[in-house]
């Protein structure tokens, strides 16, 4: 049976339930980027307008689409409705200086610009999302799947390598520009990259792009693991085509369960006799 839409209007005030919540916090979501767009513009502060608005990938129609299946599916509920005069919540948190007037709709266009920049640069956002793709894969028997750790922290390096080996993965790590495209050039090619974006002479934002514009690198699943970690640095990875966004620091057993949810494998929980966090 085919759900109805819900319908609410642009006072409306959204927030996540516990299951949005998990949608970005746990691997194995199965939403659209459109989809994870709008659960991570969701503040519980904001109007469905306002999240609309900072949507700029998105037509403001497919959106708010959007944000009535995820209320229909249970990911985000409804706060309040509020009055076309009632305060905005976040007057609560911005003080303004009392002489403070908006006489020219520009000016007031570009208060509204920069308290979405600002929004969007509000750090602390934490995620640990990974897609699950379509098809559930099987090893192959007699070869092991490939993990290309690009991260400029030798530690880091390390001890992701040590831990993936642990669960029966093969790595191989780069640090730069030079060290990536040396990878690249070797096959086979890596099963999964796990992608820094603050690298030493690259961005690993530019790193994603490239790779999906490439013919032959364009469907090799990237996950981000970076301390980047505003609302707009997880925005640009997942409409950049990341399959999974995790920000550091981060816990183990969820970036390997992440990494099993990407490839398409099984992640058996009982089996994890090991604990470290990062």
């Amino acid at each position: 049976m085919k759900q109805q839409p819900v319908m609410f209007d642009d006072n409306t005030i959204l927030t996540l339930t516990r299951e949005g919540e998990r949608e970005l916090r746990e691997p194995g979501t199965t939403l659209a980027p459109a989809q994870l767009e709008a659960l991570v513009l969701i503040d519980g502060q904001s109007t469905a307008a306002q999240v609309v608005k900072r949507a700029s990938n998105v037509a403001p129609d497919m959106l708010r689409a959007n944000l009535s299946e995820l209320i229909g599916k249970g990911f985000i509920s409804v706060v309040a409705d509020t009055a076309h005069d009632a305060l905005d919540p976040g007057d609560f948190f911005t003080i303004e200086p009392a002489h403070t007037i908006i006489s020219e709709a520009g000016e007031q266009a570009q208060i509204e610009a920069d308290t979405d920049t600002e929004f969007l640069r509000r750090n602390g956002y934490c995620v640990n999302m990974a897609r699950r793709p379509t098809v559930e894969r099987k090893p192959v028997e007699g070869r092991k799947l490939m993990v290309f750790v690009v991260d400029d922290d030798p530690d880091i390096c390390n001890l992701l390598q040590l831990y993936l080996k642990l669960e029966g993965f093969d790595t191989c790590t780069a640090a730069n520009r030079e060290e990536i495209v040396t990878v690249f050039r070797r096959t086979p090619l890596p099963d999964l990259v796990l992608l820094d974006v603050w690298l030493t002479d690259v961005n690993g934002f530019d790193v994603l792009a490239k790779m999906r514009q490439h013919p032959v690198l364009k469907k090799l699943p990237v996950i981000m693991l970076t301390a980047e970690a505003t609302r707009a640095a997880v925005l640009k990875g997942i409409l950049g085509g990341a399959d999974g966004y995790i920000t550091k620091p981060f816990q183990i057993h969820p970036l390997v369960k992440a990494v099993k949810t990407v490839l398409g494998l099984k992640h058996d929980p009982k089996n994890q006799d090991w604990d470290y966090s990062l």
